[in-house]
């Protein structure tokens, strides 16, 4: 299904003003009960252009966001639980899910760590609105 959907990401970094970009864009969102799936292509002011992004939300407390494209990249969040992947996630993620089957809104908190050194904190901000 259609949808417009409005990402605000915010990354911190130690000794570094918080970087903060926002995109308003089209893409696609399907629900069913335990499984919300936003998708869209990201555009050259992201620094990604072409490459498709998707959130896929299972049993309201695991985020998986995949990249595909020229970039290729998966991270898995699961409420609470830390996840070693390409970084370290460190103590797992904060989320705040309310969608339904016309859209809704993500909220989705994490720390990158490397090595177990503290390198980012990384926030994302999604309203999906079924159109």
């Amino acid at each position: 299904q259609a949808a417009k959907i409005s990402i605000t990401g915010t990354q911190r970094m130690e000794g570094v003003e918080p970087e903060t970009l926002g995109l308003v864009t089209e893409g696609s969102y399907c629900y069913e009960p335990g499984l919300a799936i936003v998708s869209y292509v990201e555009s050259e002011m992201t620094g990604l252009e072409g490459v498709v992004t998707s959130f896929t939300v299972e049993d309201g407390r695991t985020v998986t966001l995949r990249r595909t494209g020229k970039l290729n990249a998966e991270m898995r969040f699961v409420r609470g639980q830390a996840h070693d992947s390409l970084y370290d996630m460190g103590f797992g993620a904060m989320m705040t899910i309310l969608l339904n089957e016309h859209g809704g809104v993500l909220d989705l908190e994490y720390r990158v760590e490397v090595e177990h050194a503290l390198c980012s904190r990384n926030h994302y901000h999604i309203e999906i609105r079924t159109i």
